[in-house]
């Protein structure tokens, strides 16, 4: 790839059409994410629990405005290798389509499909010596229409799923339909404020039929957002909700309470910038001793550039996760967890066409059920060609 890259055509942010290559290498020193205690080779049948894993990207973007509408398309196949534990190869489709509509410059939207898959290496697996692939697809179509210079009417539909590769997860697959309306008001400054009410009716397809299991729910959620720029060089983006899971054949696996995200960034200078965030969700997790988890995370993320080609980027985050919900006849299992992730990357760009980046990774889980804590180190190296 290296001696290929001077003879390519360079690519600009701005281009209608790009052609992206990458090749990434890896060193994850605890694959399966298995325990300290666990006896690595009763459990995988293995004595190590590490391996090198390499990926390999192939994709293209478009970008295309025709007239008040732009058409957006970003695909990519990545092929994933294992050196030592080849069962875990697997290779992703990914894709991100947008058409940005507007039928009168008052009457605008969005209409959206995307697919993700990705290792999921914080999943609960049950079958030991396997590793969770996660898919989400999404499918959204949004309106807004603008009443006057200042109030908007928003609301749309939307259709969204979440399947991991492996059927002994707890968490729950999940499957979505339902819609949204509200309104929103922008400010001069543009700074905007949004209320929307969204309805879900949903299912957890593929889930066993057990008198442990809820198999439908609806979805409830009154949601407030707040995008605000104080200055010309910090900007915070807030979202608290109220979110209602009810489920109409079981309802003691019924949650609901308050999810949110705060996320503010502020560029000290010219060459260094800080990200920083919180969040609060719950979640699905079924078992007997607990039907969802309440999570809180927070997260800091400074970047320093020394020159226009190079960056280095840290990032720290700390997560606490708690279990509730048990079935009747059962006792709680007050499971706790703490999570902590800590990373550092070096990015340079030797030339416009291409990004070399190395980047190491320490992640830590702890918990109060004894087999659900695991460390795992990673070092990285990757490249990435546009063209």
């Amino acid at each position: 790839m290296l001696g290929f890259v001077p003879s390519m055509v360079l690519a600009d942010d701005l281009d209608t059409l790009q052609f992206q290559a990458g090749q990434s290498v890896e060193r994850d020193s605890n694959v399966f994410r298995l325990s300290d205690s666990a006896n690595t080779q009763a459990v995988i049948g293995s004595p190590t629990r590490s391996d090198t894993i390499a990926v390999t990207t192939l994709g293209i973007k478009l970008n295309k405005p025709y007239s008040l509408q732009r058409f957006e398309l970003d695909v990519n196949a990545q092929d994933y290798h294992y050196q030592r534990f080849s069962h875990l190869d697997f290779t992703a489709l990914n894709y991100a389509a947008a058409w940005r509509w507007s039928f009168t410059p008052a009457l605008h939207g969005n209409l959206t499909s995307d697919r993700k898959e990705y290792i999921d290496t914080t999943a609960d697996v049950q079958n030991f010596g396997q590793v969770s692939h996660r898919t989400t697809r999404s499918t959204v179509f949004d309106a807004e229409y603008e009443i006057d210079g200042a109030w908007r009417l928003v609301g749309g539909v939307f259709d969204r799923s979440s399947k991991s590769s492996e059927t002994s997860t707890f968490e729950a697959d999940t499957h979505v339909e339902g819609a949204e309306a509200g309104v929103r008001y922008v400010f001069p400054s543009n700074t905007s404020m949004a209320y929307r009410f969204r309805n879900g009716d949903g299912d957890y397809p593929g889930r066993a039929l057990s008198p442990v299991f809820a198999r439908s729910f609806k979805d409830r959620e009154h949601e407030f957002r707040l995008d605000w720029a104080p200055t010309a060089k910090t900007m915070l983006r807030g979202r608290l909700s109220h979110f209602d899971r009810s489920h109409d054949d079981f309802a003691a696996r019924d949650f609901s309470g308050f999810v949110g995200q705060l996320d503010a960034t502020w560029a000290v200078t010219a060459k260094t910038a800080i990200a920083a965030g919180a969040v609060r969700e719950l979640g699905s997790y079924q078992i007997t001793t607990a039907s969802y988890f309440e999570g809180h995370r927070f997260f800091i993320a400074p970047t320093w550039k020394p020159t226009e080609k190079t960056a280095l980027r840290a990032r720290y985050s700390h997560g606490v996760r708690d279990y509730n919900g048990a079935l009747p006849g059962f006792v709680e299992s007050n499971r706790r967890d703490i999570t902590k992730q800590a990373s550092l990357a070096f990015d340079w760009m030797p030339w416009r066409a291409l990004k070399l980046t190395a980047s190491l990774q320490r992640d830590r889980r702890t918990s109060s059920e004894p087999g659900f804590d695991y460390r795992s180190n990673t070092v990285g190296l990757s490249a990435l060609a546009s063209f």
